[in-house]
Parts: structure tokens; C-alpha cells; sequence
């Protein structure tokens, strides 16, 4: 029975120091584990501290709400309209031009028609036209035709008389010839006129022909002009608009921009403080043992390993005394295990 109480003080005493010792190792290496974390753990809240403070003063203040977008000014706009009002006005005149310049193709036509013509043939038949050449004629043979008749004719007729020869031959021949030669100066005087007439004519219808020719280039140059103005104007009202499109775009992606921002200002600085803050700060000690050790059963245990084997010692020595090797007698039992009876039937224990 001492045995027994010896072993069992023995084994929890024992077994109560390794479990202290034990417990303590096991808390000396969780400290030491979680120093790093320790020794940063100031400096992260006042990081998370700060960190929170700028999140709610960012977040207080919001979006950027002043202006983002500088629009055409007083200036550009005026420069834009006038543009338009000068491309308008240049796209109507350019319009009047080609309606004005629009027949130039057929005037070709007709002007080719008339330059093959005869020409020649055109200012003979003007020119041996009576209409035409007989008022000149008789306008340059007036006073020939009047010194015939008033000095050349009278004068044979009176000597004629004088003579007694009123009605001779001679008178007849004399005034004949005086007619031959005033036709023959009539003829002349005609055919230098009709010669006339025909150099008037060709010079006129060429002059005519070149005229129409040099206008009929100008009604060209005018539909061209009038066609290359309304692609100018064309351009320039493009060019206005365009720079009034592109206002109007930059407005709209301005707003959009806005509206993102709104929309997603929050959310980024949320994002950018878990990103930039909390994702870089230690999260955990890291991977901390528990210690579930217990000195008091850790004692209790070698307490009670300990009492086991001392009944195992008594019983050993119990059995050596009665079977008389220690001068006692009973019954011994070959199992130190269990328990041995005494002569009496009375246990031992």
C-alpha cells in the first residue's frame, strides 16, 4: 500500500513539471512566432487609423464636382457662325453661277456648227445682196451721175443745137459714150463696194464667231467657278460642323466621365484602402499551436500511472512473503498483476 501512495505522489509530481515545462517551451516558440506581428501591430493601427480617416474625409468630400470641360468660347463660336453664314450665301451664289453658266456645252455645239460654215460664200451673198450694196452705190456715183446729167449730157445736147445737129449721130455718139463711161465708173465703184461689203462681212462674222467663242469660255469658267465654290462652301460648312460635333461629343463624354466618377468614387476608394492598406498590413500572427497542455491533469495523470505501479511493487513483494521466502505463508499467485490471497481468504492489495 505504501508503494502504491509513494508511486502515485512520485509519478504526478514528476509528470506535473514535465507538463509545465512543456507548456511553457510551447508558449516561449508561440511568442517568438508571433513577434514580428507584435512589434508591427502599433504601427498597423495607427495605419488602419489613419487609413479610415482618409477614407472618410475622401469619401466626405466626393467626386470632383467643378467644371471638366472648357467648350468653345464667345470667340470660336461667332467664328464657327460666321463660317456657316459665308458658306450658306457662297453655296447660293455658286448655284446662280452654274445656272448662269449651265448652257456653255450647247453654246459649244453651236459655235462649232457655225464655224464650219462657209463664211466666204455667206459674204458674197451679202455682199451681191442689192439691198445691201445698191443705197452705197448710188450714194458714191451721186455726183458723177449729176455732172452726167446736169454738165456732160446738156453740154453735147446745147453744142449739138448750136450746130443745127440737135439730133445727129454724132450728138447720139457723144452722149453714148459719156454713158458708157459713167457705167463703166459705176460698175467699178460697185464692184470695189461689194468687195468692201464682203471683207465687212467675213471680218464681222469671225469677230462675231471669236465674241462668242471668248463669252461662251467666261459662261465655262463661270459654271466652274460656280461648281468649285459649292465645294468649298460644302467643305466649309463640313469644317463648321465638324468643330460643332466635336464640342457636342467632348460635352457628352465629359458628362459620361462625370457620371462614372460619380458612380464609381466610392467603390475605387474602398478598393485603393483594402488594395494599398489593408492588403499590405499583416492579417493574422500567423499559425499559432494552442496549448491545451494542463499541469494539474498532467499531475493527476502521473498520479494515477503512478499508484498503478506501486500496487504492481506491492503485490510483487506481497506474493514473495507468503510463500514463505520472507518467512510468511499463502498462496502466490504467478500473475504480478493481480491479487494474492492469504490463507484466510482475505485479500491483500
Amino acid at each position: 500500500m505504501l508503494g502504491s501512495i509513494a508511486g502515485a505522489v512520485i509519478g504526478g509530481v514528476m509528470n506535473n513539471r514535465a507538463a509545465k515545462k512543456a507548456a511553457a517551451a510551447q508558449d516561449r516558440a508561440t511568442q517568438a512566432q508571433m513577434q514580428g506581428y507584435t512589434d508591427a501591430r502599433p504601427y498597423i493601427q495607427d495605419m488602419y487609423k489613419g487609413g479610415q480617416g482618409a477614407l472618410n474625409d475622401a469619401l466626405a468630400a466626393g467626386y470632383y464636382g467643378g467644371p471638366t470641360y472648357a467648350g468653345l468660347n464667345d470667340t470660336q463660336t461667332g467664328a464657327v457662325n460666321n463660317q456657316i453664314g459665308m458658306a450658306n450665301a457662297g453655296f447660293g451664289d455658286a448655284q446662280n453661277f452654274m445656272n448662269m453658266g449651265r448652257g456653255f456645252g450647247q453654246n459649244t455645239q453651236n459655235l462649232y456648227n457655225q464655224a464650219s460654215q462657209d463664211m466666204l460664200g455667206n459674204a458674197v451673198s451679202y455682199a451681191t445682196n442689192p439691198d445691201n450694196y445698191s443705197g452705197l452705190v448710188n450714194s458714191a456715183m451721186r455726183d458723177s451721175r449729176r455732172n452726167l446729167n446736169e454738165n456732160t449730157l446738156r453740154n453735147i445736147d446745147m453744142n449739138a443745137a448750136a450746130s443745127g445737129n440737135a439730133n445727129s449721130s454724132r450728138a447720139g455718139i457723144a452722149g453714148a459714150v459719156a454713158q458708157r463711161a459713167f457705167d463703166d465708173r459705176q460698175a467699178d465703184v460697185t464692184s470695189d463696194i461689194q468687195s468692201n461689203l464682203m471683207d465687212r462681212s467675213l471680218n464681222s462674222q469671225q469677230s462675231r464667231l471669236d465674241n462668242m467663242t471668248n463669252a461662251n469660255a467666261n459662261l465655262g469658267n463661270l459654271y466652274s467657278s460656280g461648281f468649285n465654290q459649292g465645294t468649298m462652301s460644302n467643305e466649309q460648312m463640313l469644317n463648321a460642323g465638324g468643330i460643332l460635333q466635336k464640342d457636342l461629343q467632348n460635352q457628352y463624354n465629359d458628362d459620361r466621365s462625370n457620371f462614372e466618377g460619380n458612380r464609381d468614387f466610392a467603390m475605387n476608394q474602398y478598393t485603393n484602402f483594402n488594395a494599398g492598406i489593408l492588403n499590405n498590413a499583416p492579417q493574422t500572427p500567423g499559425q499559432v499551436t494552442p496549448n491545451f497542455i494542463d499541469p494539474t491533469m498532467a499531475g493527476f495523470g502521473g498520479g494515477m500511472a503512478g499508484f498503478g505501479m506501486g500496487r504492481k511493487i506491492d503485490n510483487f513483494f506481497g506474493n514473495r512473503i507468503n510463500t514463505g521466502g520472507y518467512g510468511t505463508t499463502g498462496s502466490f499467485s504467478m500473475n504480478p498483476f493481480k491479487p494474492y490471497t492469504d490463507n484466510a481468504g482475505f485479500g491483500v492489495g
